[in-house]
């Protein structure tokens, strides 16, 4: 007799001898007797025993995070380029914050219901843990875990909302009485329980590839307590990521492409080089994207629009094939074949492209030695000059033109001018402005040159995409190192001690080949520029500013699609679109306490 039969007979035996006795009694519970104890099946009392079922669980926090983060529906729209000082939304036109952030709006909406989505799952984690079956180390470990989830999202809650409510215990029943915390309350828990997890998660060379560890909560924590206004236990917390000796910035030629014409930059974001596996030893989190894997966030199938992948390559990468040439006769002609997986933008569309600040500015304008030298601003990482693909185009116009279009020096022949796009309005005063959705320069990061999954190519020969292409295949850095240097360079210059600044940020520009920094440089702009130059679509920009609180001053400084000339109201940026509405649908259900909604939403 098999164990499944044997089960079922002694489950079988349990509950007629239950019931019997039940029957002979001569007063009985019948609240007792009612209540459901699943013996043989799963439930809600008996799922959360053992390691794996906690395992079963934790992956569910794993895929809420790259939801949030990465392959969500607002995901890329909103972390990297919403109200930001380095991504300017080319369609549609105009900016319009006040459809996107209203109390009614999609978006505020969205980001709220997916993070507490996963403070529910990790507060059922962390409830669970002490009833279960596992050893104490065990217990600590999954503890740990919870918290370190429930962290980000206190975190990123506290960054898009200010003050919310907490919730720090499985919930079980309905409940209409949520009060606000406030923002320091908000940032002391998320404290609370990072610190929690960097003093109990193991290090990152006991983990599996992509999964949490000591290093990873330590950057969480040195963050929060930028946050919290602790400067030097930030500075202290990050010390412990620079000083862990299986960390390091990568400096020499590494992974799956190392053979081909790059540099190292350009080596950390090629497909299968992020893990530790690959030798690389800069990743600290590191979220995975499997093509055509079962929740791999990476299907090559699938259209537009689908909830789940990571459309980065389509957001980023420039629309070439409406780029043309204009001739006084009215002649137009494009260059471009589209769309082509080469350093031409995958099968962008180029919805966000540069300021002209994240264009030029911030690596000194294109005469400077920064702008020559740093390999972040190389061609193979943001490239300005594209050889021209189109046969016909090259076979009758070569001669004319030359192989490729150099952005900064941009010498067309007499009679000749160039058009980007289609004949509609947009923010740029000319209809030949560069950067713009149809050329500028872009980051490679988001895309993988020559290299994306088979399937997505039509014709490899030529490198033709399909018309499912759009997407990023490779996995992508939630905390990579250089963000303990940044930290505690912040860190730093709000202690005064710029030197040490310096010191932390030169690290970084050194492997970049840039110029050496000055104490006399280190401010926070500096600070913010470094991140755009290391980091820039890789980044969850709108979180940065939002943190430090210079949102609204960078947005107005460096974004002209937030000036009173390209909103849809003709207002300039309003300081109030700095945090997010509360959800009108979340303030309406909470019937037994009120909600204070954040200023100018009323």
């Amino acid at each position: 007799m098999n164990i499944i039969m044997k089960k079922y007979i002694f489950h079988l035996m349990m509950a007629t001898a239950t019931l019997t006795a039940t029957a002979t009694m001569v007063s009985c519970d019948e609240d007792s007797f009612l209540e459901e104890k699943p013996l043989d099946f799963m439930g809600g009392d008996n799922s959360y025993s053992t390691a794996a079922d906690f395992d079963a669980a934790i992956n569910g926090l794993y895929n809420l995070i790259r939801q949030e983060f990465y392959c969500g529906t607002y995901g890329v729209m909103n972390e990297y380029l919403l109200r930001t000082d380095f991504a300017i939304q080319a369609d549609p036109p105009m900016s319009n914050l006040a459809s996107q952030l209203n109390p009614t709006a999609e978006l505020p909406k969205w980001h709220w219901e997916n993070l507490y989505k996963l403070i529910a799952q990790a507060n059922t984690v962390i409830t669970r843990v002490p009833k279960s079956s596992m050893t104490d180390e065990q217990k600590t470990l999954y503890e740990a875990k919870g918290k370190m989830f429930r962290a980000m999202a206190y975190r990123t809650l506290c960054y898009y909302y200010g003050g919310v409510p907490l919730v720090l215990e499985e919930v079980s029943a309905p409940k209409t009485d949520y009060t606000r915390a406030s923002k320091e309350e908000t940032i002391a828990q998320a404290i609370a329980d990072a610190k929690f997890a960097a003093e109990n998660l193991p290090d990152i060379t006991k983990v599996k590839d992509g999964e949490i560890s000591a290093p990873a909560a330590q950057v969480l924590l040195s963050e929060l307590y930028l946050a919290a206004g602790e400067n030097q236990k930030a500075a202290d917390e990050a010390t412990k990521v620079i000083n862990n000796g299986a960390l390091a910035l990568m400096k020499n030629r590494f992974g799956s492409r190392a053979t081909e014409e790059g540099d190292v930059y350009w080596d950390l974001f090629r497909r299968d080089n992020q893990n530790r596996a690959s030798g690389n030893t800069e990743g600290i989190w590191v979220i995975q994207i499997e093509p055509n894997v079962t929740g791999g966030a990476g299907n090559t199938g699938n259209a537009f629009w689908v909830n789940g992948d990571f459309w980065q390559e389509r957001w980023f990468g420039i629309q070439t094939g409406l780029f043309r040439f204009k001739k006084s006769d009215g002649t137009q002609l494009s260059p471009f074949s589209w769309p082509v997986g080469d350093y031409t933008g995958g099968r962008g569309i180029g919805n966000y492209y540069n300021t002209q600040h994240y264009f030029l500015t911030i690596w000194g304008g294109k005469d400077s030695e920064d702008f020559k030298n740093d390999i972040r601003n190389s061609k193979y990482n943001y490239p300005r000059s594209y050889k021209f693909n189109n046969p016909q185009f090259i076979a009758n116009w070569g001669s004319v033109f030359g192989e490729e279009i150099d952005l900064m020096n941009l010498n067309l022949p007499e009679g000749w001018d160039i058009i980007t796009g289609e004949d509609k309005p947009g923010i740029t005063s000319a209809p030949n402005a560069i950067p713009n959705r149809y050329m500028g320069a872009y980051q490679t990061k988001c895309t993988s040159p020559f290299n994306h999954p088979d399937a997505q190519y039509a014709n490899k020969s030529t490198w033709t995409l399909t018309g499912s292409a759009g997407k990023t295949y490779q996995d992508q850095y939630l905390f990579r190192l250089p963000e303990a240097y940044l930290l505690r360079a912040e860190a730093y210059v709000k202690l005064g001690q710029k030197d040490k600044a310096a010191a932390d940020i030169n690290v970084i520009r050194s492997r970049a080949h840039a110029s050496m920094a000055t104490a006399d440089q280190m401010d926070m702009d500096y600070i913010l520029d470094e991140r755009l130059r290391e980091y820039g679509i890789e980044e969850q920009r709108q979180l940065t500013l939002s943190r430090t609180g210079m949102m609204t001053e960078r947005v107005k400084k460096y974004n002209p699609y937030y000036s009173a000339a390209h909103s849809s109201d003709g207002k300039d940026y309003d300081d109030h679109y700095s945090l997010f509405p509360i959800p009108q649908s979340f303030i309406e259900a909470n019937t037994d306490a009120k909600i204070e909604q954040n200023p100018g939403y009323n």
